[in-house]
């Protein structure tokens, strides 16, 4: 309550002013408000000095030399996160906070440019505070540098070695290493000392020498966006302690769920089991009563021990190739935390009363002792829900899973009627063998199975986000904004360039109406052969889902209150709330004060994890690009059938019947070629067929570069044409001119 005082008071001010002016001023705004003439106590005072000087080191506000304060937006100075490129110019993300008018905080992103000798060293990923001067701006400090590790290629200068960082946004980075090696080996570096700017001294943690490796290929691909296997022997050590089973200790002050049927559902090959689910008809009532159970890990890694250190610098586990990169050591991840049938767990229990139209209207979360059934997979379940075939094994539990699937259709046609956006796409799935090599491909679609577990999980997330609001409490949500209304506008230009205009709906009406919005979703499932394409493009539409305290809402699931609560093995986030949920809800001494410590670090975790949740999901799509070309390189010669998915000034980019994408040089089209952007047509300056996005094609396997993850193809015939209506007379004019 008081930060809120000392915002406006240094916001509002046009000079800066000295402590006890400060002071003056807020005890008069509360004294306003309040109708009243009642001092500021001391205490109050002490925790204005904190927030004032937490404020200071977080170059929120700007002290003077003569001590006094003003808020930095008063200032030509601004806080932000350093984007470079290769050149070493960049721009500097600063995101500034405001109050609405209806007490809301919403969050401006400004992006401000700085060129290459205004930069002072600043390397990608860097706080920096940046100055807007009035002809240029200029960094004039480099607040913080979160660069621990770096992947590179070492290279001599004469007995000496040093790692040239394989990002070229990191390669002003001078890095020494001690040792002997082999010019040109791949290696993992830690950074242990800075000896000037930009120099550092490095130790390798990691070679990646043999590029026959699947594991080594993943590991180095990994490593590419911050992500490596590591952990510290602190934390090795750690683990090691732990018990390997719940003790009567363990139990004390927990709710005994042992007698209930809880059981878990995953996939086949799931080792970090998070979440375990029970079901059954409420006493005396047409309700639901659903339990989602989820393993606690908070209670065996303790927040800033080294387990916790070395979980929140991963932020989230990754599963890359069908290779795990756990967040937690396999002690806790497999072992202990993980809900195994047949042994007793740690959970946190969130029990709901859910009535026939899916609402919650009861619920409790507790700290729980459970004793999962059996671990079932997706594929049996579905088999029973879907075909009535049953596995000897799950006979007992035929009527709580299809309790559990009639619950679940309720809460999705709910989720759906609010609005949620419902994508169905399909997603590519490598098949491995014993070795890691990729030997085919299968589509992964979401089952009956996935929706039961999908909806259970969702429902929690919600309930737990509410109860963490209603107390008034501070809570990590998981947030997502409406579509960005510019490209959704380009979207439905391409629908009408493609021949599947949208007219029902305008733009606006699709952002504000979710009818509206679930009507376009249904237009894009009857495109045929390019709907995945489709689907793709309309989520580049969607702003990123990230993490933060600031509730906006998830527009994608058309819920006000959502966070992650339900995977705490694998996500950074959910432990987070676990331990929120620990401090504020389940311990009562110094709830208050915690509250408060909560809210100084929740943006900063927010951001982190948000980060490393984009970094997973890069190294997910960089390396099944590279498992795909993997795959390809067996197949050099042969033909397929394929899509057009993309078309620019630099060729084709198209998508077999399995799903895997690759590209056609304009140089392999056989003839001269140029691009129109009005009507996504590639264009035959002489004879030649024109190109157009869901064209059908015969192609061969020209080439594959498995380390720059590209697969060349060569048009053999075109199959089938989908030309653009109306577009003659543009592509005409753009041919003139460009003869």
């Amino acid at each position: 309550m008081l930060k809120k005082y000392v915002d406006k008071v240094l916001n509002s001010t046009k000079k800066p002013l000295d402590f006890e002016r400060i002071i003056s001023k807020i005890n008069n705004l509360i004294c306003k408000e309040n109708l009243s003439n009642i001092e500021l106590s001391l205490d109050q005072i002490d925790e204005i000095t904190t927030i004032i000087n937490n404020g200071v080191k977080d170059f929120k506000y700007i002290k003077t030399i003569n001590d006094k304060y003003i808020s930095i937006l008063k200032t030509s100075f601004r806080k932000g996160c350093f984007y470079g490129n290769r050149n070493g110019d960049g721009k500097v993300l600063v995101l500034t906070e405001y109050e609405t008018k209806s007490k809301g905080y919403v969050i401006k992103e400004d992006f401000i440019e700085v060129c290459r000798n205004n930069s002072k060293g600043a390397i990608d990923g860097d706080v920096v505070l940046i100055d807007l001067g009035k002809n240029e701006n200029k960094i004039v400090e480099i607040l913080e540098r979160k660069l621990d590790n770096i992947i590179g290629e070492v290279y001599a200068i004469g007995k000496n070695f040093f790692v040239r960082p394989a990002d070229k946004k990191k390669q002003a980075l001078t890095v020494a290493i001690a040792g002997n090696f082999i010019e040109g080996e791949r290696v993992l570096v830690n950074l242990k000392e800075q000896t000037g700017p930009n120099y550092y001294i490095g130790e390798v943690l990691q070679k990646f020498n043999n590029k026959d490796d699947p594991d080594a290929d993943i590991l180095w691909e990994a490593s590419k966006y911050g992500i490596d296997n590591i952990f510290s022997k602190d934390s090795i050590e750690q683990a090691m302690s732990l018990p390997q089973s719940v003790r009567d200790v363990d139990k004390i002050g927990r709710s005994d769920l042992t007698n209930w049927e809880i059981f878990t559902i995953d996939g086949e090959d799931t080792k970090d089991i998070d979440d375990a689910i029970s079901c059954k008809m409420a006493d005396n009532t047409n309700n639901y009563l659903l339990g989602v159970h989820i393993a606690d890990v908070s209670y065996y890694v303790p927040k800033n021990s080294p387990l916790d250190i070395d979980a929140y610098r991963k932020g989230t586990s990754n599963y890359l190739g069908g290779k795990v990169l756990p967040m937690l050591r396999c002690e806790l991840s497999n072992g202990i935390c993980s809900l195994n049938p047949n042994v007793d767990r740690l959970a946190i229990s969130c029990i709901m009363e859910i009535n026939s139209d899916g609402e919650v209207i009861n619920y409790n979360i507790v700290q729980s002792v459970i004793h999962s059934s059996l671990k079932m997979s997706y594929n049996k379940v579905n088999d029973i829900l879907k075909n009535g075939k049953v596995d000897l094994e799950y006979s007992q539990y035929i009527d709580s899973l299809k309790l559990l699937n009639k619950l679940a259709l309720i809460l999705r046609k709910k989720r759906i009627k609010n609005g949620a956006i419902e994508f169905n796409r399909s997603e590519l799935k490598p098949v491995y063998n014993e070795e890691g090599k990729v030997v085919d491909f299968s589509v992964r679609t979401q089952d009956l199975a996935e929706n039961l577990i999908e909806e259970c999980m969702l429902v929690a997330n919600e309930t737990v986000d509410k109860h963490l609001c209603n107390l008034g409490f501070p809570c990590l949500h998981r947030v997502h904004n409406t579509p960005n209304s510019e490209k959704l506008a380009s979207y439905f230009r391409l629908l009408e360039i493609v021949n599947y205009p949208f007219y029902k709906y305008s733009v606006s009406e699709c952002l504000s109406n979710s009818s509206a919005m679930k009507e376009l979703l249904e237009h894009i499932k009857n495109t045929g052969k390019i709907s995945n394409m489709l689907s793709l493009e309309l989520i580049k539409c969607m702003s990123r889902a990230k993490y933060s305290p600031v509730n906006i809402g998830h527009s994608g699931l058309a819920k006000n209150n959502y966070c992650h609560f339900t995977s705490p093995i694998r996500r950074y986030p959910d432990l987070t709330i676990h331990r929120l949920l620990d401090d504020l809800c389940f311990n009562y001494k110094d709830r208050l004060r915690k509250a408060k410590e909560w809210e100084l670090h929740l943006y900063e975790i927010g951001e982190h994890c948000s980060k490393m949740e984009k970094n997973a999901n890069r190294a997910e799509e960089s390396v099944l690009q590279m498992k795909c070309c993997e795959y390809m390189e067996n197949h050099i010669g042969e033909e397929f059938e394929c899509i057009i998915v993309g078309l620019s000034q630099h060729g084709i980019t198209i998508q077999l019947d399995n799903m895997i994408e690759g590209r056609i040089r304009l140089g392999n089209l056989g003839g001269e070629y140029i691009y129109n952007p009005e009507t996504y047509t590639l264009i035959a300056m002489e004879q030649g067929e024109n190109y157009y996005i869901g064209d059908t094609l015969k192609v061969i396997v020209t080439e594959v570069n498995k380390e720059k993850k590209i697969i060349d193809f060569k048009v053999v015939s075109k199959i089938d044409e989908n030309y653009i209506e109306n577009s003659d007379e543009s592509n005409q004019y753009v041919k003139k001119i460009a003869k």
